[in-house]
């Protein structure tokens, strides 16, 4: 026999009570439960909350969508940055520590075995490849293929994060080190180390200067938000500097040693930097996330269910992440936002008319035509 209509109703609307509570009250005791059971990754974290600004408007006429060619036959894993020697050949770095040398048929060889993870890549003017090497510090690899180490640490410190650099004329090398939290050392293997330092929220990145004359190391700035992607301006009067988990370019003059914020509020976070022949600044962005922005990044709570989640969900070879280039004035304003590349670029060369862009994950080097 079955219930009264009014019997059956009560059940109903039980159910739904039962199940909102559910919805309600399930995640005040999960949550205590699940920090509880799960540590961070690393010790002593006490996030940062931060509200991202709305990302600056860029006009539609100054928008464009683009695509990249591959100029390798094979793709290593994680081609961070590209340089190119004066006879043309591009060198890329991957995590497992080789520097790769590509022909202009597209085939490659290892050049060089560095370890670590080979982030930023250049020539000096005697063509040995200065890297920043993440988990290694600052490199050189002569013409030869031999490899020695420059500096390892900085002000007391390990250089744990090596990241981007840039050499003056007057041969002084300038890099960044992004993190002095998140690494190989204190993380082991990830896709991405920005992502825990973007959930982390506090600056303890810095930008240091090698002098190869005298073989010194000196820190000039300390307390930087993930210092990533650094290039001078054209008349090597300032260094502007890509801080990532701020969304933000910051300048830095060698005259008078301070440092203002040259962009703010942009449409992407910052990677790699470089000049272009015009003095305009290339900055390699990825595609900022609305979810990070208005729902983990503001509130410390939203930080700690985040650390403690793997990173492969966040960044994985099945779902790279997208982005673009974006052109910048001299001064700062934007020029052009080239969107659309997937995966996503880490850093942009200019070089005899073609824009050359790296990638995170196992991507081979691209490129397109410089617009």
């Amino acid at each position: 026999m079955s219930p009264p209509p009014t019997s059956r109703r009560r059940r109903v609307l039980r159910g739904i009570l039962i199940g909102a509570a559910a919805v309600l009250v399930v995640p005040v005791f999960a949550v205590p439960v699940f920090l509880l059971a799960v540590p961070p990754p690393i010790a002593d974290f006490h996030p940062e909350a931060w509200t991202p600004g709305a990302a600056i408007t860029i006009d539609s006429s100054s928008q464009t969508e683009v695509k990249a060619t591959p100029i390798m036959a094979e793709a290593p894993y994680g081609p961070e940055d590209i340089a190119i020697d004066d006879a043309g050949a591009v060198y890329t770095g991957d995590r497992d520590g080789n520097i790769i040398r590509v022909a202009p048929d597209g085939s490659s060889e290892r050049f060089a075995r560095v370890g670590g993870r080979p982030l930023g890549l250049a020539f000096d003017a005697d063509q040995n490849l200065i890297i920043a090497n993440h988990g290694a510090g600052l490199q050189s690899v002569s013409p030869d293929g031999t490899v020695t180490l420059l500096a390892g640490e900085a002000g007391g410190r390990p250089i744990l994060f090596a990241n981007d650099l840039v050499i003056g004329s007057d041969g002084v090398i300038w890099f960044t080190d992004s993190s002095s939290r998140y690494n190989t050392t204190t993380l082991g293997d990830l896709p991405s180390y920005l992502v825990p330092d973007f959930v982390d929220g506090r600056p303890t990145g810095r930008l240091l200067r090698y002098d190869p004359a005298t073989a010194s190391i000196s820190e000039v700035l300390d307390e930087l938000y993930f210092p990533n992607g650094i290039a001078f301006d054209a008349e090597e009067e300032a260094l502007r500097i890509a801080e990532s988990t701020r969304y933000r370019i910051l300048e830095y003059s060698l005259e008078t040693r301070e440092r203002e914020v040259l962009v703010d509020d942009l449409p992407g976070v910052p990677d790699g930097m470089n000049i272009d022949a015009d003095g305009s600044v290339l900055v390699a962005l990825y595609d900022r996330s609305e979810a990070l922005d208005s729902l983990i990044f503001p509130t410390a709570l939203a930080r700690e269910i985040m650390i403690r989640l793997p990173g492969s969900l966040f960044v994985n070879e099945e779902n790279p992440l997208t982005g673009g280039v974006l052109v910048l004035e001299p001064g700062g304003t934007v020029r052009h936002w080239y969107r659309g590349l997937d995966p996503a670029a880490t850093n942009v060369v200019p070089h005899d008319g073609r824009w050359y862009v790296g990638a995170l994950l196992g991507q081979p080097v691209r490129v397109l035509p410089a617009p």
